[in-house]
């Protein structure tokens, strides 16, 4: 009999957004997390969900209110906005020159004060609400409490895979969060078969406490198009005579060979018309790439549109000729289904999970060729065999991720597991996992 049948479903659930960033710097993470939300609120009417957020997001979660599903600030402007930026400077400056083991304390001390500087006045307050239990979709337990059932969510362990994409510092708090979910959550959801995979092999996680659920949201999009006119007009381009990348500006989403690759395709004859858009959360790496299409002579051919709102990128996946994903590294690669789902023509990497999701629904390369990424180019807009096989396909790929009330209910079975399960910390230096 399993843990979720012994279970007495959870009265109220305490949700930690406090990760959760305006606009779009949280990537796919955001969007899957707001979805999944609403649907809970929808399936589980008599559980209580409270929303622990942050001041600089606070305002714009308005929308997830329901009679059972509530905003609670947790944590000011001072921390949010101020003080942890300014600690993560100084680690900054701090770990390089620290040896390995003094290291290891010093990116724990940071852990433990980034965690109870976003405590601070919140202590002991999931007792005083009643919370039955903690889901943290963010995946770091900043909010667990002894005895607290808690689920955690895992979308990737890129730190390991490409260590000098990020700063000492957040490797350092990646390293410890991974550690933290693997000794407290009850239970830990991975967001594909790879993530999964490759935290069983380095957390040394007892395969049972981790499962698989996929992000079936590919008709997410599905719903705005035909809702917004204009944005190819105001971008300048022509329906069917563009390929589109939608990813944010970091560095394992692979800007720099996406856009050689591009310069590369139009020298071996990709159609002048053809141009590239590029949409994304601004910021300086946005402002690095501008640069270097100018430099590559492709400042008229390439556009940086920014970060856009669901209708306008509706429109603008489902008016592409195709859309290329040349990631280095994804823990699910949600866009590639999305584009799937509306009937346009996907070429993406092989790397990580986008193999597992993409399946023999799309053209797949190697992200690391840019030869490759370039060959993929030219082929989605000129090979009319390959174009038709992956139109009829992507939409048959994409029934497989398109149930999100499904999604919820698996979410919904897995809570009451972690009900009924233990709840205590768990030994990470054990290869089962076992209870301390």
């Amino acid at each position: 009999m399993s843990h979720s049948s012994l279970a007495t479903p959870p009265r109220t659930i305490a949700v930690d957004l406090t990760p959760l960033l305006p606009g779009g710097e949280n990537g796919g993470a955001r969007i899957f997390i707001l979805e999944l939300l609403e649907h809970l609120a929808e399936i589980a009417p008599g559980t209580r969900f409270i929303l622990l957020t942050q001041a600089a997001s606070h305002d714009e979660l308005a929308r997830l209110e329901r009679p059972n599903m509530h905003r609670r600030m947790v944590v000011g402007a001072l921390v949010g906005n101020a003080l942890r930026p300014r600690l993560a400077r100084l680690a900054g400056r701090l770990l390089p020159f620290v040896p390995a083991r003094p290291r290891r304390a010093l990116s724990d001390l940071a852990y433990q004060v980034n965690a109870r500087l976003k405590r601070l006045g919140s202590k002991g307050l999931l007792g005083e609400l009643g919370v039955d239990l903690l889901f943290c979709p963010f995946t770091a337990p900043t909010y667990w409490e002894p005895g607290l059932p808690t689920l955690c969510t895992l979308y990737d362990l890129q730190y390991l895979a490409f260590p000098d994409f990020f700063s000492p510092e957040d490797r350092a708090l990646r390293a410890r969060t991974f550690e933290e979910i693997c000794r407290r959550a009850s239970l830990v959801v991975a967001i594909s078969d790879h993530a999964r995979a490759t935290a069983i092999d380095q957390g040394r996680l007892d395969p049972a406490r981790i499962r698989v659920v996929h992000l079936r949201m590919a008709r997410r999009l599905s719903a705005w198009i035909g809702q917004e006119s204009g944005i190819l007009e105001r971008l300048g381009l022509v329906s069917g005579r563009y390929l589109i990348y939608p990813a944010n500006f970091w560095p394992h989403k692979n800007h720099g060979r996406l856009l050689a690759a591009f310069r590369m395709a139009r020298e071996a004859g990709l159609s002048d018309g053809i141009k590239l858009v590029c949409t994304g959360a601004p910021g300086t790496r946005l402002e690095q790439l501008r640069a270097l299409a100018r430099g590559l002579d492709l400042g008229g051919h390439v556009s940086f549109p920014g970060y856009l709102e669901d209708a306008e990128l509706a429109a603008l996946i489902a008016q592409a000729a195709g859309l290329v994903f040349p990631s280095l590294y994804e823990g699910f690669g949600l866009p590639v289904i999305e584009a799937m789902a509306v009937g346009v023509p996907v070429a993406a990497s092989r790397a990580a999970a986008l193999s597992e999701v993409a399946g023999d629904a799309a053209y797949l390369f190697d992200p690391v060729r840019t030869e490759e990424i370039a060959e993929a180019m030219l082929l989605l807009t000129r090979d009319e065999v390959l174009r038709s096989r992956l139109i009829q396909a992507g939409p048959r790929r994409a029934r497989d991720f398109s149930d999100a009330r499904a999604m919820a209910l698996e979410y919904w079975a897995l809570f009451l597991e972690a009900m009924g399960g233990a709840c205590t910390e768990w030994n990470i230096n054990d290869s089962k996992g076992s209870r301390v």
